[in-house]
């Protein structure tokens, strides 16, 4: 290496570590002036996520709780985290507290498929989460609307009934777990679009609705990078995550579009002739006493999570 080279080589080493050093000082002063609850020290960047790699995290967690005590600080990746271990502080934290710590992370594949976490489950803390809620309480889980879907359950059970009896008839083998993820898909989907929609492939291994059901969760349940580092959220442009995302979106926006247009279009009742969820909501996003707007992307959110 020649010296010219050589000094260019010292001086961008010599930044490099003096920018990383008034990091490093900037993040300890700002951690000085917060009276955060006692956890093990974490390392730059990664945080404590070393100490939860060995075994199941629940058990890492137990273990450092013993240590630091039920009311435990711990910073996963870049992401402050606190974690409750005891009845006493859930109660302190779930009641007495409540609305210091009501609101929620927007997670980066949740974001994307939610509508901007628009949804009931998932939606910050807001006016709007509050009204949705009131929705989904007065109008969508209520006592007489639930048991106005009793009809649908029974016939659904009886059906899933019917065929398992028709199957050990013949000797076949029954996939229970297939039989109630079945039952489950079309409860859901008569109570909440109004009828039944296919849950296996076709023969042309096409994607149906069950299908795109699973990538959901497949997706939602899946590790993402930018959960814990927020800044690094470019490299699922590079990893295949932002693909399967919009591909994904695409289609269940799609399949929520059709829903809503036959009931806007046709006035689809489901077969039992009640009122199904998007039915309800379409009647709210009329009614004007919520003090919300809800738009047509809102009611996909909604009944995504149903």
């Amino acid at each position: 290496m020649s010296p010219h080279y050589y000094y260019h080589f010292v001086i961008l080493l010599l930044v490099f570590a003096t920018t990383l050093l008034m990091l490093l000082l900037k993040h300890k002063a700002r951690e000085g002036r917060c009276k955060y609850p006692p956890g093990p020290p974490s390392i730059p960047l990664i945080g404590n996520l070393h100490q939860l790699g060995n075994g199941l995290p629940h058990i890492s967690l137990q273990k450092l709780s013993n240590e630091y005590g039920p009311l435990m600080f711990l910073k996963l990746g870049s992401i402050p985290t606190l974690v409750v271990s005891s009845a006493d502080m859930a109660k302190q934290i779930l009641k007495t507290h409540d609305l210091a710590f009501c609101d929620r992370r927007m997670f980066y594949a949740l974001t994307k498929l939610s509508y901007g976490c628009s949804d009931i489950a998932f939606s910050r803390y807001s006016e709007y989460w509050r009204q949705v809620r009131k929705i989904a309480i007065l109008e969508l889980l209520s006592a007489k609307r639930v048991l106005s879907y009793r009809a649908v359950r029974e016939v659904e059970v009886a059906s899933a009934i019917h065929s398992m009896r028709a199957s050990s008839a013949c000797s076949v083998p029954i996939n229970l777990s297939e039989v109630l993820v079945c039952l489950t898909n079309n409860v859901t989907c008569r109570v909440a679009f109004g009828m039944k929609y296919e849950a296996k492939q076709n023969n042309k291994g096409e994607n149906t609705f069950y299908t795109m059901l699973q990538e959901t969760q497949s997706l939602l349940a899946g590790f993402s990078t930018a959960d814990l580092f927020p800044w690094m959220s470019w490299i699922h442009k590079f990893d295949g995550l932002n693909t399967r995302l919009q591909k994904n979106f695409r289609c269940m926006d799609e399949f929520f579009d059709k829903v809503i247009d036959e009931h806007i279009n046709h006035g689809k009742l489901s077969k039992s002739g009640t009122k199904d969820f998007v039915d309800v909501l379409l009647r709210v996003q009329q009614d004007t006493s919520y003090g919300i707007n809800l738009t047509k992307d809102n009611i996909k959110a909604i009944i995504m999570v149903c």
